[in-house]
């Protein structure tokens, strides 16, 4: 079937024209989601496809549309900042700057932060700017300005501009990112300003459909149309390809067995204010709220993630379809569809296939994303038309459509039975059997008490206490009460059955000798075994789920709680 590198084009150029702010930014609920829908919506009807609809997701929209930190002598220094996060308004805020390296407890116990404005390194991955937020927020901070030094996770590429979902909670201040190379020139008193408005919105998923021989659920494609920057790569190339596909099929005359939906995402990089899953909502929605008949009918879901830049072709498969992507992926490669190669992962959390994994739905994720594309030009201005290869990407098309039009043969029930019951999440929301966790948990609760000596090593390994040496025990309970299950706003979270742990913050300080820490003593050997035999008991609680559920029994799908959508 030939596919147009042409067409590809269009699609990514049109979307990557659209934005809030002179560096783009169409985000979930804003006029620039709205023009980006208006245009898909437009696309899917002049193709041919039928049954075109755009279905309302409530969101906590965000509109970017300035940002940036003033000196004291009225240079301006550009600045962009986190999806959600609370603006300034125009006027700004002014104050201090302090400096407060990684902005952990430790550092910032050395420092008064009251009334100022704190620049902070993000030096690791692990220790994320909302956690730094939080703890700036608690201790009175004006304002955050945030920039990733060399070495460092993320926007690595010389002058890059970052963002990514906030996450935020709502006791952190506002926050702004700037380039590194720009860290040196903050000194003194300065204003930051961030008017980026924030309020209950609506955001839209579109889905066109062409029709099959067969009646019922369809098989899925999607992309999502939301985007940080131009956003071109991400995603506004698997767009391009849904909709290419769509275009081939229907010029083609092709009559597939099964209907198969056409959709673009909204909110796959924010959705929702003040949660710890506040990414790939609009995805969730569709599947627990608009389409619930897709969990347990549809027979494959395909997500396309930023694809077309000249790299590998990465797919994230789980085990029951890995041979047969394997076949496909292999024939691709003789046909010389897959020049740069390519490679099996596991699904994570970061796409959008893990809520409709974790529904109950067979579905993989594919891209070309690479770990060099995520430290260095990921979610910055670097994100354009300009690195995509549209010949490559046309070539992916057509391995796409080859995966849609050939259903894998599954046990449908059996998958969904088990999908449900074992895809979990751990403490900080990566993909892992649901009793993973708590197991390890337990055995390092066990560990701490039979070796006292090394408790505080073994005791910041469960669950979320290795946040309990950055982290005031004050921000550290409003963190971890925002994981798992039962959290409010959980959203997707809830799917996953995410155990945070117990809080051992009291605990660690008293074995670390913190200042004011309560001394060793017996409460602590208490404590800790109160702590083990609560483990033990959840422990059990999951294994006899996912024990039921490796029998076949298909537990039910959640529905969106009053508190999973915005206020």
């Amino acid at each position: 079937m030939k596919h147009s590198p042409e067409y590809l084009q269009h699609v990514v150029e049109r979307l990557a024209s659209i934005g809030s702010h002179p560096r783009g930014f169409r985000v979930a609920g804003t006029p620039e989601e709205r023009e980006a829908v208006t245009f898909i919506a437009g696309e899917m009807r002049s193709l041919g496809l039928e049954n075109v609809v755009k279905e309302p997701v409530p969101v906590d929209g965000w509109r970017l549309q300035e940002a940036y930190v003033e000196l004291a002598e009225g240079t301006r220094v550009e600045a962009a900042s986190f999806g959600g996060v609370a603006g300034t308004g125009a006027r700004g805020v002014t104050g201090e700057l302090v400096r407060v390296g990684r902005g952990g407890r430790k550092q910032l116990d050395r420092l008064d932060v009251g009334g100022k404005i704190a620049l902070v390194e993000w030096q690791v991955q692990r220790l994320w700017p909302y956690h730094v937020g939080l703890e700036l927020g608690l201790r009175g901070a004006k304002a955050m300005v945030l920039y990733v030094p060399e070495g460092g996770p993320f926007y690595q590429a010389p002058n890059a501009l970052g963002t990514f979902d906030g996450i935020w909670h709502a006791e952190g201040p506002p926050c702004v990112t700037i380039r590194r190379e720009d860290a040196p020139k903050l000194d003194g008193r300065v204003r930051v300003v961030l008017r980026a408005p924030r309020k209950p919105s609506t955001g839209w998923n579109v889905v066109g459909e062409l029709p099959g021989r067969r009646r019922g659920a369809p098989t899925i494609v999607a992309g999502h149309h939301d985007g940080w920057f131009e956003a071109a790569f991400d995603d506004a190339t698997g767009v391009a390809l849904t909709l290419e596909l769509a275009r081939a099929f229907v010029e083609a005359g092709v009559r597939p067995e099964r209907t198969i939906a056409f959709v673009s995402h909204t909110a796959e990089e924010y959705g929702i204010a003040e949660s710890a899953y506040d990414w790939c909502y609009g995805a969730w929605y569709q599947v627990v709220a608009e389409h619930r008949e897709w969990a347990t009918g549809s027979p494959f879901y395909l997500n396309v993630e930023g694809s077309g830049r000249p790299d590998v072709f990465t797919l994230d498969v789980p085990p029951e379809l890995t041979g047969w992507i394997r076949r496909h992926c292999r024939a691709g490669e003789r046909d010389g569809l897959l020049p740069h190669g390519w490679k099996l992962a596991r699904p994570n959390t970061w796409t959008e296939v893990w809520p409709f994994l974790a529904a109950g739905i067979p579905g993989i994720n594919v891209s070309t994303f690479t770990d060099e594309f995520d430290r260095t030009e990921y979610h910055t201005q670097y994100d354009t038309a300009d690195k995509v290869d549209f010949r490559y990407l046309a070539k992916l098309t057509e391995l796409c459509g080859r995966l849609l039009l050939d259903e894998p043969a599954l046990d449908r029930k059996l998958f969904t039975a088990r999908a449900r019951g074992l895809y979990g999440l751990d403490a900080i929301d990566s993909p892992r059997f649901p009793h993973e966790q708590t197991a390890a948990d337990v055995e390092h609760l066990g560990r701490a008490l039979a070796d006292p000596e090394n408790a505080a090593k073994h005791l910041k390994r469960v669950g979320l206490n290795w946040l309990c040496a950055d982290l005031s025990h004050e921000a550290f309970k409003l963190e971890r009460g925002r994981r798992g299950r039962h959290a409010r706003r959980a959203c997707w979270g809830a799917m996953g059955d995410a155990d945070p742990g117990p809080d051992l913050w009291r605990e660690l300080a008293s074995l670390r000798g913190e200042p004011g820490a309560r001394p060793p003593g017996p409460w602590l050997e208490q404590s800790l075994r109160r702590h083990l035999t609560r483990s033990r008991r959840e422990l059990r609680r999951r294994l006899d789920r996912m024990a039921a559920a490796k029998a076949g029994k298909v537990f039910p799908l959640p529905r969106p709680r009053p508190d999973d959508l915005p206020r």
